[in-house]
């Protein structure tokens, strides 16, 4: 069976395609209409360097430096401070304070031609706006403590840290359907192939089952002749007199 096949049987069967087709069709819009939107929305913090930099010292003095800052670069403090705001820790103050533990921080996206930016983005979905807006404002101060307890470690001289500021403040929390369009679309092909393979079996079916009864239809039917009446034995009535010719009467006379 070939395309055309398939394209006369819809045609034959048009009235179980049609039928079908549009069941599929209310079922898709259904799934498309009972999607609940998402609230999503972001902020972007920054680091500012030390408003002091020592470049010298005299002999025997400690050299007050940031030695992250020399070994890699704000970018680095940016990377560390990214992860360290998914640490359990902090989630765990984030969420005691009300807020979500579905945020995700990472590097603010550059294009690959580009050098990473000393930038960390910090990004909340939910299908509630509020939780959002609660989560980010909760998030952006624990940045400045994982950044301060990250060069604490490091053994930073306190005039020497890097601060956080705010570049891009959280916005509206935006709605959005994330592939409800593709979801549906998927849904309505994978349903509108199924009713033509349905329509086919049908099709084939139904032309079996005509071709069938018009095979019977066409066999004669053999006249079966109706056997003489039997006369019965204990009938004791005399058998009907059979009629003459007028000529045999006269002749009688």
């Amino acid at each position: 069976m070939d395309l055309f096949d398939v394209i006369r049987s819809c045609a034959r069967r048009w009235y179980v395609l049609i039928p079908l087709l549009l069941v599929v069709g209310w079922f898709s819009y259904d799934v498309y209409s009972s999607v609940k939107p998402v609230y999503y929305s972001s902020a972007v913090i920054g680091l500012a360097p030390p408003s002091v930099r020592v470049e010298d010292t005299p002999p025997g003095v400690p050299l007050a430096r940031n030695g992250l800052l020399d070994v890699g670069g704000a970018a680095l403090i940016a990377n560390m401070t990214a992860v360290g705001l998914q640490e359990p820790s902090v989630v765990a103050r984030v969420v005691a304070a009300g807020g979500l533990p579905t945020y995700a921080a990472k590097m603010f996206p550059v294009p690959a031609t580009m050098g990473q930016l000393p930038l960390v983005m910090v990004e909340v979905t939910d299908p509630d706006p509020a939780a959002v807006t609660r989560t980010l404002d909760l998030v952006i101060p624990q940045a400045e403590v994982t950044l301060r307890n990250l060069q604490q470690n490091a053994n930073v001289p306190n005039d020497q840290m890097v601060a956080p500021f705010v570049v891009s403040p959280p916005g509206p929390p935006a709605a959005a359907t994330p592939s409800r369009t593709r979801s549906t679309v998927a849904i309505f092909v994978a349903g509108a192939g199924l009713v033509i393979v349905l329509t086919v079996i049908a099709d084939v079916l139904l032309t079996r089952l005509g071709k069938r009864e018009r095979r019977r239809s066409s066999v004669p039917t053999e006249v079966v002749a109706e056997p003489p009446p039997v006369a019965d034995p204990r009938d004791d009535r005399e058998p009907a007199p059979v009629a003459r010719d007028s000529r045999d009467v006269l002749e009688a006379r």
